[in-house]
């Protein structure tokens, strides 16, 4: 009796342990069960996307420029004048300018303390004809969140330059460099080179006349 006794408690211990794994082992699949059945919901974003403004109907550009202009062998001084812009193609400028500024005096001038040119004389006068050609084309930034389209223009023309009782024909080189601010607005800063001989005190001498300026042209 004592024999049986104990073999039935022995039946119940294993069976209670067995019972007790199977729990165990079962908590993990449940939770497996329960994981697989979770659904991830990704909201949906939706990006603006912004796009700077650029030259795109518009064929022409008319402003005007203020800037500095530096003549050989006298002093750099104001200058301002207006410019016309045609756009052949995306790549193709042509551009026509009228530009004038007050020489002062020449350096020999104060040494000998004489004055070689009268009034008249002193002007500036240039009316050139140009041809430009975009070599790069990228974005400026103003701040940081501001970004603008912007051209490179390599240029290049034949001017009529009136200066100490010469006018002569000249070249002139130089860059455009153009930012579109708004959709009928352009600022453009340029760099010329005036290059033309001119007869002065029984002295001819071609000159390099460097001028830079900065001016607004409105599109249409």
């Amino acid at each position: 009796m004592g024999k049986t006794k104990e073999m039935k408690n022995t039946q119940h211990s294993l069976m209670g342990m067995i019972i007790g794994l199977m729990g165990l082992f079962s908590l993990p699949l449940e939770a497996e069960e329960t994981d697989s059945s979770v659904t991830v919901i990704q909201p949906t974003k939706k990006v603006n996307k912004v796009t700077p403004l650029a030259i795109d109907t518009e064929k022409f550009e008319l402003g005007l420029f203020l800037g500095m202009l530096s003549v050989e062998d006298f002093s750099t001084n104001p200058s301002q004048g207006i410019s016309f812009t045609y756009h052949i193609d995306s790549k193709f400028i042509a551009q026509v300018d009228y530009g004038i500024s007050d020489v002062g005096r020449a350096t020999f001038e104060d040494v000998v303390d004489g004055d070689f040119l009268s009034d008249a004389d002193e002007k500036f006068k240039y009316f050139q004809v140009l041809a430009g050609y975009q070599v790069f084309h990228g974005r400026s930034f103003l701040g940081s969140k501001k970004k603008y389209n912007s051209h490179l223009y390599a240029m290049a023309g034949i001017e009529n330059v009136q200066f100490a009782e010469n006018s002569e024909i000249g070249f002139v080189f130089g860059t455009n460099y153009k930012i579109v601010i708004t959709d009928w607005l352009t600022w453009n800063i340029n760099l010329r080179d005036h290059v033309f001989t001119r007869d002065f005190i029984a002295n001819s001498k071609t000159t390099n006349n460097i001028e830079m300026t900065i001016g607004f042209n409105a599109l249409f």
